[in-house]
């Protein structure tokens, strides 16, 4: 099975006209089985109610007749618009396989896991949401028995373990802010660590509740990392943004096709 990942369009309106006919293009071109939209498809803060469905509509026209799936990131409704109103939009479409929030779809021998990583926390402890203990508990019981392959917006927490970061320029690290960043010695991966991962702060556990049913979990969320590593066994695939209507505008737009066979991937520039 051959999944297109496409992650943070960021559509906007007056947006990037060509943001959305090099996704348009490469749709037609790559002849995958599914594809999956992995959050940030509209930018919420930039795009007022009256615009938000026809922003939306115009990435969701680009799949044709292929089938599509979502999950939701913390930039989809951080407007008037409620997550409600976006499925609902996904849901009008007959090729869309979206069944809500968290959800699980048997598709060619695959069990595809699709949880709402959330937006922002509500309390003190961590910038963006966490996964709650109940969404991890619907998953196990969906996936139990299975391997699966997970997709959310926003990475785990687990990736930090992985990450080494300094107050001041180092060879081999990137800036972030005002710190650098760059994998620990001896981690090994593919891809590229263009940005610091921006995980909650807090960790709930859903790595260590799943991982023994999971053999793969794509992300999205972080516009410049297009890196891929192996953690307690499950193969964290991290996608780049595909639109450049953000802060990745000067940065190159791409998406990864996903072979669920061997879970090798392949980046597309657009």
């Amino acid at each position: 099975m051959r999944i297109l990942l496409i992650a943070d369009v960021h559509n906007v309106p007056h947006g990037s006209k060509r943001t959305l006919n090099t996704i348009g293009e490469t749709i037609k071109k790559t002849n995958c089985d599914l594809i999956v939209f992995l959050g940030d498809i509209v930018h919420g803060p930039s795009t007022a109610k009256k615009y938000y469905e026809k922003c939306l509509r115009q990435v969701f026209d680009l799949t044709g007749d292929i089938p599509f799936a979502t999950v939701l990131g913390n930039h989809d409704d951080e407007c008037r618009t409620t997550k409600d109103e976006i499925l609902a939009v996904a849901k009008s479409y007959k090729n869309c396989l979206t069944k809500g929030r968290d959800y699980v779809i048997d598709m060619m021998g695959e069990t595809l896991l699709f949880i709402d990583s959330g937006s922002y926390y509500n309390g003190d402890g961590s910038y963006y949401d966490t996964v709650k203990q109940e969404q991890i508990d619907f998953a196990k019981s969906q996936i139990a028995g299975k391997k699966a392959i997970l997709f959310q917006h926003i990475i785990m927490p687990d990736i930090m373990d992985y990450i080494d970061k300094r107050e001041k320029k180092a060879y081999g690290y990137v800036r972030d802010g005002k710190k650098y960043y760059k994998f620990k010695d001896g981690v090994h991966y593919i891809g590229k660590l263009g940005e610091c991962p921006c995980p909650p702060d807090i960790n709930t556990g859903e790595l260590e509740q799943l991982k023994n049913n999971l053999k793969a979990a794509v992300f999205g969320h972080d516009h410049k990392n297009t890196f891929e590593l192996h953690i307690d066994g499950v193969k964290f695939i991290q996608c780049g943004g595909s639109g450049s209507n953000s802060y990745d505008k000067f940065c190159a737009s791409t998406v990864k096709i996903l072979d669920t066979k061997n879970l090798c991937t392949q980046i597309i520039k657009l």
